[in-house]
């Protein structure tokens, strides 16, 4: 059996993995339609817990430091993503496994390159392909398109530009990416550690993001399999951060890094125009430790279970309180999926990554200052879309080997979800969340598995009546209950918040909201999309198009309140907004 070797570069950790660290297609079907924005806060956010309920995926975000000034705050805070850790074989963030929250640019590409994007792109954005030992690994088989996470308001894909219908800035450009909040990127010549291009974000509040600095952090390398051969590409996850923030009245926010272009970031200071500023030290493995303003100190401690392998474990506050973090559980959650010997050994299809080796489930427990008590506990789902065509890449006739086959658009994945959270301390009784997730996975009827002519991509079902849903369920202290209804149908109401549904249970519904959308349909107002992931597999139809609400209305104690928006402005913003209540019939 072939098996071309995958190198770790050694300069990315002190850490050498003895082992094939690789990923199939298949197996990465979460990066691609999985919604990557609009965490919704839990009722009570002492912990920074979060949870997206489309997906159900949690994750944490806590302020450390906030320094108010003139102009624009400085404010830091470390953030931990929950999700599938197989294959990674060491915690290369700045805080082991939580993540400092800077703005930044990202995408995972191949090692060989680091970051491939090319800010001015004559409407091309993606990586080149590239040719492995005779196989040809495409852009869409290993980079999932990219991102931009500015801290406060999660993470958006960047699109190519492609509408004319919509403003850009009056000055300066060209412009030829941007995001569906409509910040807009123009580009910068080089970058300060790195041979390429930089971008700058004029974001819609008037603040201006330059983005010229590299860092590069370890991600699993993209493999190819039949009987005979495995192929596999390394990549790693390549990130361009901000080295400066200004606002429209010319206060500005500076970032000093002293990482090279293929090595976790290292952030040394930020600095503000009216003086304040923050310095950071660093361990041995590369983590922060110490954070200063001049006057008062934020301490970060870890421990190392495994080799190459830490986690965060108390942060220590300039007041002398601290809190306390058991999460390396939830931070290196892995699912392990079976791997198929040959084409006898089925295991997975087209639509279905496969059975796992293990059911993987966590708990993390977090001391507040205060000494409340956080417990979170995850396991795993399956969660997909409806109405995706199906096609399937590798799939032969008269003799299909389904262990070779790729969804060209995926189906279902599997993820990691919050289940349950309990709050406790003195003084106080525990209450306990629990959460249930619901939905349809579907093909589109009458296609694939292969597809040789028309639109292959083209969605079948562009109505409420054969249009899917996601649902997740709620059940809260004191004996409240919350159902979330989504639209989860490829490429027509995916991501979109439908209904929320109020009471003490199922059978007791006290309140009900429905939201209505416009959607992009050939002839309406919207249809033109405002540019490109340019990762045709991807869910990106969520991020492509504009969508507002058309009308909510809220049902409780036999009343019907309704807001109907009428008529939209370029930027989908309502011209006429009517409110109006009247009784049920």
């Amino acid at each position: 059996m072939f098996l071309r070797i995958f190198v770790l570069f050694t300069m990315l950790m002190p850490v050498v993995c003895n082992s094939q660290t690789f990923r199939y297609p298949w197996e990465e079907y979460d990066k691609l339609i999985k919604r990557q924005v609009d965490l919704t806060a839990m009722d009570a956010d002492l912990f920074g817990d979060s949870v997206d309920l489309y997906t159900g995926a949690p994750g944490f975000s806590t302020a450390d430091i906030i320094l108010p000034g003139i102009g624009m705050s400085i404010e830091l805070s470390r953030t931990m993503s929950v999700g599938n850790r197989a294959e990674y074989r060491y915690d290369d963030l700045p805080m082991a496994d939580w993540n400092l929250e800077l703005p930044r640019l990202s995408g995972i590409f191949l090692a060989s390159t680091g970051w491939a994007s090319t800010c001015n792109n004559n409407g091309l954005g993606a990586p080149p392909p590239v040719v492995v030992s005779g196989h040809t690994f495409r852009s869409s088989d290993y980079w999932q398109g990219n991102r931009m996470i500015l801290p406060g308001s999660g993470s958006q894909d960047m699109l190519v530009a492609e509408a004319n219908n919509v403003p850009r800035p009056g000055t300066g450009g060209p412009y030829p990416w941007l995001t569906q909040d409509l910040t807009w990127f123009s580009c910068k010549s080089s970058r300060q550690n790195s041979t390429g291009e930089g971008f700058v974000a004029h974001a819609p509040d008037g603040k201006r993001y330059t983005f010229d600095w590299e860092a590069g952090f370890f991600e699993p390398a993209v493999a190819w399999s039949n009987t005979l051969d495995t192929i596999t590409e390394p990549r790693r996850r390549a990130e361009l951060y901000a080295t400066r923030v200004e606002d429209h009245f010319g206060n500005w926010i500076a970032y000093r890094y002293s990482n090279a272009a293929n090595m976790p970031v290292r952030l040394e200071a930020i600095t503000a125009s009216d003086g304040r500023s923050l310095s950071f030290s660093y361990n041995t493995q590369g983590h922060v430790t110490q954070i200063s303003n001049g006057t008062r100190t934020w301490r970060y401690r870890y421990a190392y279970p495994a080799a190459g392998k830490g986690t965060l474990i108390g942060v220590d506050l300039p007041d002398g309180s601290s809190w306390s973090i058991d999460a390396y559980a939830m931070s290196h959650i892995e699912f392990q999926y079976e791997r198929s010997s040959g084409p006898e050994d089925v295991l997975r299809t087209c639509g279905y990554p496969g059975p796992m080796v293990n059911e993987p489930g966590a708990t993390a427990r977090l001391v507040h200052p205060s000494g409340a008590v956080g417990q979170f506990t995850v396991g795993y789902g399956l969660r997909g879309r409806s109405n995706v065509p199906k096609v399937c890449s590798g799939y032969t006739t008269p003799y299909n080997n389904p262990n070779d086959d790729v969804a060209q658009y995926p189906l279902a994945y599997h993820s990691v979800v919050l289940r349950k959270k309990v709050l406790s301390g003195p003084g106080m009784e525990p209450a306990e969340w629990n959460y249930s997730y619901g939905g349809t996975i579907s093909w589109a009827p009458g296609t694939g598995p292969v597809c040789t002519s028309g639109d292959c991509a083209a969605p079948i079902c562009l109505d409420d009546n054969c249009a899917g849903i996601a649902v997740a369920t709620i059940t809260e202290p004191e004996g409240r209950w919350t159902r979330y209804t989504y639209g989860n149908s490829y490429r027509y109401n995916e991501g979109k918040l439908l209904t929320v549904e109020k009471g003490s249970g199922p059978q007791q519904i006290l309140q009900t909201t429905r939201h209505r959308y416009q959607w992009p349909l050939p002839g309406t107002q919207f249809a033109t999309r405002l540019g490109s992931t340019q990762q045709p597999r991807a869910a990106g139809y969520i991020a492509e198009y504009l969508r507002p609400v058309v009308e909510t209305t809220t049902s409780r104690d036999g009343v019907i309140f309704r807001t109907l928006n009428q008529n939209f402005d370029s930027l989908a913003r309502p011209i006429n907004v009517t409110q109006s209540s009247a009784p049920s019939p």
